[in-house]
C-alpha cells in the first residue's frame, strides 16, 4: 500500500488529512520530532504538534519524553482493534436509540442507490438476507466482490445462480458462463449487474466504476420474477449452444410456474 492509498483509507475511518498525512509519515520514518513530521507531512510548523496529540487521544502515536519530544506510530494492528472496538460500540448505542424511538421508518416499494460502492453494498445485502435462493448476473469483476456473501448464503443453504458472460473463478451454487475474457467484452458492452432475492427483492444496476453509476432496488414481486425469468432466458440460450439440460435449474428458478406451463402446452404436436 502506497502512502496515498494509506491516506486515503484514514480518511475513510474518520481521521482529518493532517493526521492521515502524520500517521503515514511517522509510518514511515520514526521516531521523530514535529518538525521533522511537519516537513515529510507537509503540515505547518504550527499545527503539526496539535495534530500529533490529535493522534496520540486516537491511540495512533505514541509521544518519547526528551529534548525534543519524539513520536512513534502505533502498531497498525493496535490501531485497527482499537478502530473496531471503537465502532462497534457506536453501533450498538446507534441501535439502542433506534429502539428507544419505538418507530420504523415505511419501506418503499423502490429506491435508487447512487455510486458503485453502494450499489455493491445494496447488492451485498440482498444475498446476506436472501433465505431460499438468489439470482445474480453480472461480471467477474462485481462477482469477485459479492462472492464472500455469495459463499456465506451457500453454506446456509441458499440456492445460489450464478450466470456471467464472463470466465469466472471459482463461484459457489449452480453457475453458467460463456467464459469470455472480461476485457473482449468490454469492447462492446458496459458492466450490469443484477440480484435477486427470494423472488421478492430485486436490484438491477449499472457498475462501470464511474460517477454515473447506479441501482434501483425494488420490494415488487412481478418484477423480481420478470427479472429471473430474463436470467433464466439467458442460461437457456447458453444450454441450447453447450447441449446441457437446464430442466432442473429452471424448475429451481421459477417455480411450479414451469410444469403448469408444460402441462398447459402438453406433447408437441408432429406436423403431418
Amino acid at each position: 500500500m502506497t502512502a496515498a492509498n494509506l491516506v486515503s483509507a484514514l480518511g475513510e475511518l474518520g481521521f482529518s488529512l493532517n493526521e492521515s498525512r502524520a500517521y503515514a509519515a511517522l509510518l514511515q520514518e520514526s521516531p521523530a520530532t514535529g518538525y521533522e513530521v511537519g516537513v515529510r507531512a507537509q503540515i505547518p510548523r504550527s499545527a503539526v504538534y496539535g495534530v500529533l496529540r490529535r493522534l496520540e487521544r486516537a491511540g495512533a502515536a505514541r509521544s518519547i519524553a526528551g529534548t525534543p519530544e519524539r513520536f512513534v506510530p502505533s502498531p497498525p494492528a493496535e490501531v485497527l482493534a482499537v478502530l473496531k472496538k471503537r465502532f462497534a460500540a457506536s453501533a450498538e448505542a446507534l441501535d439502542e436509540a433506534v429502539r428507544a424511538l419505538g418507530s420504523a421508518p415505511p419501506t418503499p416499494e423502490a429506491f435508487t442507490v447512487r455510486d458503485y460502492e453502494r450499489v455493491l453494498e445494496e447488492a451485498e445485502r440482498l444475498v446476506r438476507s436472501a433465505v431460499s435462493r438468489v439470482v445474480v448476473s453480472g461480471w467477474a469483476r462485481e462477482l469477485d466482490a459479492l462472492l464472500p456473501e455469495l459463499k456465506r448464503a451457500h453454506k446456509r443453504g441458499v440456492y445460489v445462480v450464478v450466470f456471467s458472460h464472463c470466465a469466472l473463478g471459482k463461484v459457489p451454487g449452480e453457475v453458467h458462463s460463456y467464459g469470455l475474457a472480461e476485457a473482449d467484452l468490454e469492447a462492446f458492452w458496459k458492466h450490469r449487474l443484477i440480484v435477486v432475492r427470494d423472488d421478492e427483492e430485486t436490484l438491477v444496476g449499472a457498475t462501470e466504476k464511474r460517477e454515473g453509476d447506479h441501482a434501483v432496488i425494488s420490494g415488487t414481486r412481478a418484477i423480481a420474477e420478470v427479472v429471473t425469468g430474463q436470467v433464466a432466458l439467458d442460461i437457456t440460450l447458453l444450454a441450447q449452444r453447450t447441449g446441457r439440460n437446464m430442466a432442473p435449474v429452471m424448475a429451481k428458478m421459477l417455480g411450479s410456474r414451469v410444469g403448469r406451463l408444460d402441462s398447459l402446452l402438453g406433447e408437441p404436436k408432429k406436423r403431418r
